[in-house]
C-alpha cells in the first residue's frame, strides 16, 4: 500500500489548495524555516486521527484552521484528503485505490470522517491507520523529536515503538477495549449478582409471606362462606325478634295510652266525685242543720208552749212581776258579741272553701303536669338506655374483632415479666376520628404487634411463648427498627397535588420516644381524600409508594388497587372514638332523667302536699262548722231567751199556738230527716265509689309502672337488636361487598350455628395468630420470581460474555506475545548489522527488561560504538543518541517493513557523514517501503528521488512546486539571505 496523494485546504497554512502526488521511493520537501514545510506531517497525522491540538503544535482543534494574514481572510473550514493505493490489498478496504478525509468548521466543536467520500467514524479510520501501520502514533511519522524520544525513552515507551513495529498495537488496542468491557462486563455481573443476592434475600421471606397470605386468604374465604351464613342468620333472625319488639312496642304504645287515659279518667272522676262529695256534705250539713233547727224549734216551742202555760198560770195566779230591764240588756250584749262570733266563723269556713276550691284547680293543672314529665320522663329513659345499648352492643363488636390472639394475650397478661415490654401497637398510636379508616386499613394486624424496647426483650418473650405452648406473638424493638422515608422532592410535588392530605406518620400522634415507630409503620405511606385524587398522585409518583384514602381504598406499590365502600364502623380506632362519644353522651342523659325524676317528685310531692293540706282543711272547715254551730245555738238561746224577757210583759191573751207551731214543725222534720236520709245514702255511695276510684288509680299507676319496666328491657332489648342487624349489613357491605339480598343465596339453614360461630371464632383466632399479612407478597414474588429469573438468565449471558472476552483476552496476548518476540528477534538481528553499518563498527542489543514477562516487559537498547564501553542510550552525546535511534528505526523497517514513513528533520542533529550514511540507507529501504523525507540537509537532498519545494510567495500561505537539486539550494540559500 502506497500513499500517492495528499490534498489539504484551509488546513493551518494552506490558505490554497495544496495537491502533493507521490510517486513512491524516497520523496523530499524542502524549505526554509517558517515555510509551513512541516505542516504537511500535521496534516497527515490529524487525518490519521490525532485527536491532541498539542501534538499538532497548536493550542486548541480550532487552531488548525487557517487563521488569515495580511493579505488573506481566515477561512471556515479545513480539510485534508489522503488518496492510496491499496492494490496490494495491505488493508481490509475493498477498493484498489481509496481515500481518507477530515473535515472541521470553524465554530462547531465536531470533526467529520470520510472514507471515498463516504461519512465514516474515527474508529474506521484508526483501524485502517492501525491495519497498515501508518497511525499517528507509529514509527509511520517521526519527527526529530520522535527521534530524540526512541534515544530517551523508558523501556516501556520503547516497547510501544516494538508493538507498533510487530502489528500488535491493533491487538493491544483491541485487548484495551476488551479489558474496558470486560471491567464493564464484570462490573454488571458484579450488579446482577448484588441485585441477585438481594432478590434471594427477598425471595425466601417473601415466599413466607406468600405462603403467609395465601394461608390468610383461604382462612378469609373461609371464614366469609360461614360468616355470611351467620350474618344473614343473624339479621333475620333479629329482624323476626325485632318485628316481635316493634309489635310489643306497638302493644305498650296502645296499653300505655289506654292506662295513661283511664288514669286521667280516674284523676278527673276523682276531682269530680270529690266535688260532688263535698256539695253532698255541704247538702247533708245543710240539712242537719235545718233538722237541728227545726228539732229545737220543737223543742224550744215545746217549752215555750210549758212555759207559756205555766207564765199564764203565774200570772194568773199573780207569781211573776214584770221588770227585767237590766236581764234584757245583758242578753242584748251577749247577742251582739255571738253574732260577731258567728260572722268570724262563717268568713274562716268560706275562705277555707275558696282555698279549697284553688287547690282543686291546682291539682288538677298539676296532674297534666305531671302525666307530661312521666312521658319526658320515659322518653329519656330510652333515650339513656339506647345509648348504653349501643355502648354495651359496639364494645362487643370491638372485644369480638380486636380479641388479642393467644401469643399477644399472653404477653399483655405476663407484662410484668419484661422489662422491656411497651405496649401494643393500638395503644401507643392516636389517631383523629377524620384518619382512623386510612390508618387502619395500613395498620390492619400490626395494631396487636408488641412493642418492646430491645431485640433481647422479644427474644426473651418469645422463649416464653414456646416454653408455655402459649402461641405467637409479633414484636416490635424500638433499636431494631429504622424510620422510613419519602423523598423530600416527591413531597413536594405531592403538596401541588388536590386531595393530597399528608404524610400518614404525620396525621397521628404519638409520645415522643415512640415517634421512631410511627415513622416505621407509616413514614413511607400517603394519605389522600379520595380514590381518584390518590390514583393521579400514585402516577405522578411513578407507584413508588403505597397512597391509602380516608375510606380505605389502597393504591399499592407498583400500582395494584383495592377498595370498596367506605366503612363507618370497622376501625378499631372509629369504634373507640365512637364509644368514647356515646359515653360522654351518658352524663347529660343521665343529668336530664334525674332532673325529670327531681321534677316529678317535687310535683308528686306538691300533689300529696296539696291533698293532705286539702283534707286537713276540710277537718278544720268541719270543726269550725260544729263550733258555728254551737255559737249559732248558743244564739238561739240567748235570743229566746231575750224573746222571753221580752214577752213576759205581754198579756196571756197574746200567747202562740203552740200545738199548731209545734205539728206544722214535726211534718217538716219527717220530710226533711227523709230527704236527709236520702243525702247521706247519696253520699256514703259517693264516698265509697271516691275510695274504689282510688284504688283503681292506684292499681293503674302499679300497671303502668310495670309496663314502663317491661318497656325498658324491651327498649334494650330492640336497641341490641337493631345494632346487631345494622352491623350484620354494614358486614355484609363493608367487609363482603354484598347486599343482604345476594347473601341470602348463600343461607344455608341446616348448619349447625352453634358449631359455626365457634368455626369463625377459631378462624378469627387463626387469622389473629397469623399476625402481620403482607397480601401484597404474593405479586410481590411473582415479581421477584420474574426479575430473579430473568437476572439470572443475564448473568448467564454476562458469565458467558465475560468468559469470552477473557478468551479473546488470552488469544490477543499470545498473539503479541508471538508477534513481539518475532519483531524483536529479527529486530535484533537487523539492528547489530544497521549500529555497525551507521556506526562503522561496534556492537548493539536489544534486551528484554523482564525476560520472564515478555506480555508486558519493557525494551532496553544497549550500544557500544567502536572504541567506546557498553553504556545506556541515555549517556550517549545528541548526535550519538540521534544515530542509535535511527539504527534503530532503520532496524525495524528492515525486519517490519513499513509501507510509508514520514521523517521529518530527523537527520538535523548528524554530522554530514552520517546524513550520507542516513540518506543512503533511505534508498536501501525504500523498495519496501515509502518515505516522505523534511529535510534542509544537503547530504539527503542529493539523495532522494523527487524534491518539492515549500515557500510563503504570500505571507502566511504555503506553496509547494517541484524542483531540483540545483533549485533546491538555490531556494534554500535565497530564503536564508532574506532571513
Amino acid at each position: 500500500m502506497k500513499l500517492i496523494q495528499v490534498e489539504a485546504h484551509g488546513f493551518k497554512s494552506f490558505a490554497d489548495k495544496v495537491c502533493l502526488k507521490l510517486d513512491g521511493g524516497v520523496c523530499a520537501i524542502i524549505g526554509p524555516n517558517g515555510s509551513g514545510k512541516s505542516n504537511i506531517n500535521d496534516a497527515i497525522k490529524w487525518v490519521l486521527g490525532e485527536s491532541s491540538s498539542k501534538a499538532l503544535r497548536g493550542d486548541n482543534m480550532q487552531d488548525v484552521i487557517f487563521a488569515g494574514s495580511k493579505t488573506e481572510k481566515e477561512m471556515d473550514r479545513a480539510e485534508v484528503i489522503l488518496t492510496f493505493d491499496n492494490r496490494d490489498h495491505a488493508v481490509s478496504v475493498p477498493h484498489d485505490f481509496f481515500t481518507i478525509s477530515r473535515v472541521i468548521h470553524r465554530g462547531k466543536g465536531e470533526n467529520e470522517y470520510y472514507i471515498n467520500g463516504e461519512e465514516a467514524s474515527k474508529k474506521a479510520i484508526k483501524e485502517i491507520a492501525m491495519e497498515s501501520g501508518i497511525s499517528k502514533s507509529s514509527l509511520a511519522i517521526i519527527s526529530q523529536g520522535t527521534i530524540s524520544d526512541i534515544a530517551e525513552a523508558t523501556p516501556e515507551r520503547r516497547r510501544e515503538i516494538f508493538e507498533e513495529a510487530s502489528g500488535t498495537s491493533m491487538y493491544r488496542s483491541r485487548k484495551i477495549e476488551a479489558q474496558r468491557k470486560l471491567e464493564k462486563t464484570e462490573e454488571a455481573l458484579s450488579q446482577i449478582t448484588i441485585v441477585i443476592d438481594e432478590l434471594e434475600k427477598q425471595r425466601k421471606p417473601l415466599m413466607r409471606q406468600a405462603e403467609k397470605a395465601k394461608l390468610y386468604k383461604e382462612k378469609i374465604e373461609q371464614l366469609k362462606d360461614v360468616e355470611v351464613t351467620l350474618l344473614v342468620h343473624d339479621f333475620m333472625e333479629y329482624s323476626n325478634r325485632l318485628n316481635v319488639l316493634n309489635q310489643d312496642a306497638r302493644e305498650f304504645e296502645i296499653v300505655k295510652e289506654e292506662l295513661t287515659s283511664k288514669r286521667q279518667n280516674y284523676e278527673t272522676s276523682l276531682m269530680a266525685k270529690g266535688t260532688i262529695i263535698n256539695e253532698l256534705e255541704k247538702e247533708v250539713e245543710a240539712l242537719s242543720k235545718d233538722l237541728n233547727e227545726i228539732i229545737d224549734n220543737i223543742t224550744n216551742l215545746e217549752i215555750r208552749s210549758a212555759k207559756e202555760e205555766k207564765h199564764r198560770e203565774m200570772i194568773l195566779s199573780g207569781e211573776i212581776k214584770v221588770s227585767t230591764k237590766d236581764q234584757i240588756d245583758a242578753l242584748k250584749q251577749s247577742l251582739s258579741d255571738l253574732n260577731d262570733k258567728i260572722s268570724s266563723y262563717k268568713k274562716f269556713i268560706k275562705d277555707k272553701e275558696e282555698e279549697m276550691e284553688a287547690i282543686n284547680e291546682r291539682t288538677v293543672k298539676r296532674s297534666s303536669r305531671i302525666a307530661e314529665t312521666k312521658r319526658n320522663l320515659s322518653l329519656e329513659i330510652d333515650k339513656l338506655n339506647k345509648v348504653k345499648g349501643k355502648i354495651d352492643l359496639i364494645k362487643e363488636v370491638r372485644d369480638n374483632k380486636a380479641t388479642l390472639a393467644k401469643g399477644t394475650k399472653n404477653i399483655v397478661e405476663n407484662a410484668e415479666l419484661f422489662r422491656g415490654y411497651k405496649a401494643l401497637v393500638s395503644q401507643l398510636i392516636q389517631v383523629e376520628p377524620t384518619y382512623a379508616r386510612a390508618i387502619e386499613t395500613i395498620l390492619a394486624g400490626a395494631t396487636q404487634h408488641i412493642v418492646v424496647d430491645n431485640s433481647e426483650t422479644a427474644v426473651e418473650a418469645i422463649n416464653f411463648l414456646k416454653q408455655n405452648n402459649g402461641g405467637r406473638a409479633t414484636f416490635i424493638p424500638l433499636n431494631s427498627i429504622k424510620a422510613k422515608f419519602i423523598n423530600e422532592q416527591h413531597i413536594v410535588v405531592a403538596q401541588t397535588q388536590k386531595g393530597f392530605l399528608g404524610v400518614a406518620s404525620e396525621l397521628v400522634s404519638v409520645e415522643k420516644e415512640y415517634d421512631v415507630l410511627k415513622k416505621f409503620l407509616l413514614g413511607n405511606i400517603l394519605i389522600c381524600e379520595t380514590i381518584e385524587s390518590a390514583n393521579r398522585l400514585s402516577k405522578l409518583l411513578e407507584k413508588r409508594y403505597m397512597v391509602v384514602t380516608l375510606d380505605g381504598d389502597v393504591i399499592r406499590v407498583g400500582g395494584v388497587m383495592s377498595g370498596g365502600q367506605a366503612s363507618q364502623n370497622v376501625s378499631t380506632f372509629g369504634m373507640d372514638k365512637q364509644i368514647e362519644e356515646l359515653e360522654a353522651l351518658i352524663p347529660a342523659l343521665q343529668e336530664n332523667v334525674l332532673t325529670l325524676k327531681q321534677i316529678l317528685g317535687k310535683l308528686e310531692h306538691e300533689q300529696d302536699t296539696d291533698i293532705t293540706y286539702s283534707s286537713n282543711i276540710a277537718l278544720e272547715k268541719v270543726t269550725f262548722k260544729n263550733k258555728l254551730d254551737e255559737t249559732i245555738e248558743e244564739f238561739d238561746r240567748y235570743r229566746q231567751k231575750f224573746a222571753q224577757l221580752s214577752n213576759e210583759t205581754l198579756e196571756l191573751s197574746e200567747s202562740t199556738d203552740f200545738v199548731s207551731a209545734i205539728s206544722k214543725l214535726m211534718t217538716e222534720k219527717s220530710a226533711l230527716l227523709v230527704k236527709l236520709n236520702t243525702q247521706q245514702d247519696i253520699l256514703k255511695k259517693a264516698k265509697d265509689e271516691f275510695r274504689d276510684l282510688t284504688m283503681n288509680k292506684s292499681q293503674t299507676d302499679i300497671e303502668l309502672n310495670k309496663w314502663y319496666e317491661e318497656n325498658q328491657t324491651k327498649i334494650t332489648e330492640k336497641a341490641k337488636a337493631e345494632s346487631i342487624i345494622e352491623n350484620a349489613k354494614k358486614r355484609l357491605s363493608e367487609q363482603y361487598g354484598m347486599l343482604f339480598e345476594t347473601a341470602k343465596q348463600f343461607y344455608n339453614p341446616e348448619i349447625d350455628f352453634s358449631v359455626a360461630r365457634k368455626l369463625v371464632n377459631n378462624l378469627r383466632q387463626d387469622i389473629r395468630e397469623l399476625g402481620h399479612v403482607n397480601l401484597d407478597s404474593i405479586e410481590q414474588l411473582e415479581t421477584v420470581e420474574e426479575r430473579y429469573k430473568t437476572l439470572k438468565e443475564q448473568e448467564t449471558e454476562i458469565t458467558s460474555a465475560k468468559q469470552t472476552i477473557e478468551e479473546a483476552i488470552d488469544e490477543m496476548d499470545k498473539i503479541i506475545v508471538q508477534k513481539i518476540t518475532e519483531t524483536v528477534t529479527l529486530v535484533n538481528n537487523e539492528f547489530k548489522y544497521v549500529f555497525s553499518k551507521m556506526f562503522g563498527g561496534g556492537m548493539a542489543e536489544i534486551r528484554y527488561t523482564e525476560p520472564e514477562n515478555i506480555l508486558e516487559s519493557g525494551i532496553d537498547v544497549i550500544a557500544q560504538p567502536p572504541g567506546k564501553a557498553i553504556k545506556n542510550l541515555k549517556l550517549f552525546s545528541g548526535g550519538e543518541k540521534a544515530l542509535i535511534a535511527i539504527s534503530l528505526l532503520f532496524s525495524i523497517l528492515k525486519a517490519k517493513p513499513l509501507p510509508l514513513c514520514i521523517l521529518d528533520e530527523v537527520e538535523a542533529a548528524l554530522d554530514e557523514a552520517n546524513v550520507i550514511r542516513f540518506a543512503e540507507f533511505l534508498q536501501h529501504l525504500k523498495a519496501d517501503t515509502q518515505f516522505v523525507v523534511i529535510t534542509h540537509r544537503q547530504g539527503t537532498m542529493e539523495r532522494v528521488d523527487k524534491l518539492y519545494g515549500a515557500t510563503m510567495q504570500k505571507r502566511g500561505v504555503t506553496t509547494f512546486f517541484g524542483v531540483s537539486l540545483s533549485e533546491a539550494k538555490q531556494l534554500i540559500d535565497e530564503q536564508q539571505k532574506k532571513q
